[in-house]
C-alpha cells in the first residue's frame, strides 16, 4: 500500500463490507484524491507538497502525472515513507532547490539527488539517520543540511569543511560523540549547530 490507514477488523462469517472497513476505502479514496489534487497544483505553483498525507512511498503516479513538469521546491514532510526510489532524480526534480523530508523513517536517500543541480536547502530532521547522507556532500549547491534528531554520532568533518558552499549544518538533538563534537567546533567557515553537551556523571560536580 501507498497510504497508511488504520488496521480494520473483519466479523467471521461475515462476507458483507462491515462499516469499518467501508469508512477505511472512503479514507483511502480521499487520501488519492489530495495527493492527486496537490500534484495538479503543483503544475501551476511549481511546488510538490504531500506532507501530512499518510505516505509510506511517494505513489508512482506522482511521477507520471509530473513526468513534464518543473519542480521548484518538495515537501515530503510527516509521513510514514522509509524509502524514496531513484525516480526522484527524474527530469522534472532538476531544478530542485529546497527538499524537505522531516518527520519520517528515512535512513537513506536516493544517489539520483545528484542530479538536482540547483538544490540547495535540505531538511532530513526527525528521522532515522545515522550519518548525514554522502549524497548531499557531492551537491556543490548545498548550503544548508538540517539533520536535527536523528541518531548521527559521527561526522566527517572533512566533507564539511571541503565543500564550497555549505552554510549550515544543523545536527541538534543527535548522539554526537565527544571526541566528533570537539573536532566539529574547530570548524569555523560553516555554522555547526550542535546541542548542548549534557555532562557524564563523573564530570557533573553536583552529584
Amino acid at each position: 500500500m501507498v497510504f497508511q490507514s488504520d488496521p480494520v477488523e473483519h466479523e467471521s462469517g461475515d462476507n458483507e463490507p462491515s462499516r469499518e472497513m467501508i469508512i477505511k476505502t472512503a479514507k483511502a479514496g480521499d487520501a488519492v484524491v489530495k495527493v492527486v489534487n496537490r500534484c495538479e497544483e503543483t503544475k501551476e505553483s511549481k511546488v510538490l507538497d504531500l506532507s501530512s498525507c499518510s505516505l509510506i512511498k511517494v505513489p508512482e503516479a506522482v511521477y507520471f502525472i509530473l513526468r513534464n513538469e518543473e519542480i521548484l521546491r518538495c515537501n515530503l514532510s510527516n509521513n510514514l515513507i522509509s524509502k524514496i526510489t531513484p525516480q526522484f532524480g527524474g527530469s522534472c526534480f532538476v531544478n530542485l532547490t529546497t527538499l524537505n523530508v522531516s518527520t519520517n523513517r528515512l535512513s537513506t536517500l536516493p544517489r539520483e539527488l545528484v542530479g538536482c543541480k540547483q538544490l540547495t536547502s535540505v531538511d532530513i530532521s526527525t528521522n532515522n539517520f545515522v550519518e548525514i547522507p554522502s549524497v548531499l556532500f557531492e551537491i556543490e549547491t548545498i548550503t544548508d543540511i538540517n539533520a536535527k534528531g536523528n541518531f548521527i554520532a559521527e561526522v566527517n568533518e572533512d566533507d564539511i569543511e571541503t565543500h564550497d558552499s555549505l552554510e549550515v549544518v544543523n545536527l541538534e538533538n543527535n548522539p554526537i560523540t565527544p571526541s566528533c563534537r570537539d573536532r566539529l567546533q574547530t570548524i569555523s567557515r560553516v555554522r555547526i549547530i550542535l546541542s548542548e553537551r549534557k555532562l557524564e556523571e563523573w564530570e557533573d560536580l553536583s552529584i
